[in-house]
């Protein structure tokens, strides 16, 4: 219903410029990504264009995928990019990195376009149970105490250069039992007390929810890169795409702001709204679309 209701809305310049020409959005299966992913797709329907979403599972999907040409774009996150996509060092700045990977993806054949506001971390939380029983209160306090404890993550982060590798390369964390779960089922070990630790994001209204604590990064290494929203398009797309299409984004972009992202976050996974009808809903909240 929202996306016939701003199909119905679209702009007329808006659908003289459009009209006619589809993208095609591809998301990376978890929340966030999907609302996100919406975000940007509902704001394109309204400038006229048609827009389908593809759901994937991972970066090396959307990576693969956009480059292959089988999607024109995806949000992504500029440390996730430098990290495990360019395969960088951790780095901080957020104009330091954003250069980096624009100027990375470029080689690739990709545009990475000016990103969104908000940023979204990576983050080790525990139990509060957990933090005064271990006296956690950094990620290095893991170390020692890690074997004691069960950790719950998704597939993608045990293996890549961001994720556990580097916990267990800069902290010397090697937890004693590791549950591996889908990315948006993360917190369900937690909340049957099967895991003590979880793998998260600092927009996660699970965090708050639950109650959790969230180490500070002592050395800097974790989360020192920013993991700031932004889209990646095909190059070959964006040479051939109507002159509306980078302002929409960019309109897209403005709206994700941090508090705006947590909201929607929490709406999704709390609230259980779909994502489509959450990011529909802010589009008419901020007057993008008519109330």
């Amino acid at each position: 219903m929202a996306v016939g209701v701003l199909a119905g809305l679209m702009s007329g310049a808006g659908a003289a410029l459009a009209a006619g020409t589809s993208v095609v959005i591809a998301d990376k299966g978890f929340a966030e990504s999907r609302v996100v992913a919406q975000v940007y797709a509902q704001v394109l329907r309204a400038e006229g264009f048609t827009v389908s979403i593809r759901p994937l599972q991972s970066t090396a999907q959307a990576d693969a995928a956009v480059r292959e040409g089988a999607v024109d774009m995806y949000p992504e996150y500029t440390g996730t990019a430098l990290l495990a996509v360019l395969g960088r060092r951790p780095t901080p700045g957020r104009e330091r990195v954003w250069r980096l990977v624009r100027d990375g993806y470029a080689a690739r054949g990709l545009a990475a376009l000016p990103p969104a506001p908000f940023s979204d971390e990576n983050a080790v939380a525990c139990t509060r149970a957990a933090v005064r029983r271990e006296r956690l209160s950094t990620i290095s306090s893991l170390g020692p105490r890690a074997p004691r404890l069960a950790y719950a993550a998704n597939a993608e982060h045990l293996t890549r250069a961001d994720g556990l590798p580097l916990l267990a390369r800069a902290y010397g964390i090697r937890f004693g039992r590791i549950l591996t779960t889908p990315i948006d089922a993360r917190y369900t070990p937690l909340r049957r007390g099967r895991a003590q630790c979880v793998y998260a994001f600092t927009t996660d209204p699970q965090i708050a929810r639950l109650g959790l604590v969230v180490l500070r990064d002592d050395r800097r290494v974790f989360q020192v890169t920013p993991y700031q929203g932004f889209p990646v398009v095909s190059r070959a797309y964006l040479d051939t795409a109507p002159a509306a299409f980078v302002p929409a984004v960019d309109r897209a972009s403005a709206l994700l702001d941090q508090a705006t992202v947590a909201r929607l976050n929490a709406r999704v996974v709390l609230d259980g709204v779909a994502p489509a009808d959450a990011a529909a809903d802010l589009l008419r909240e901020r007057g993008v679309t008519p109330g």
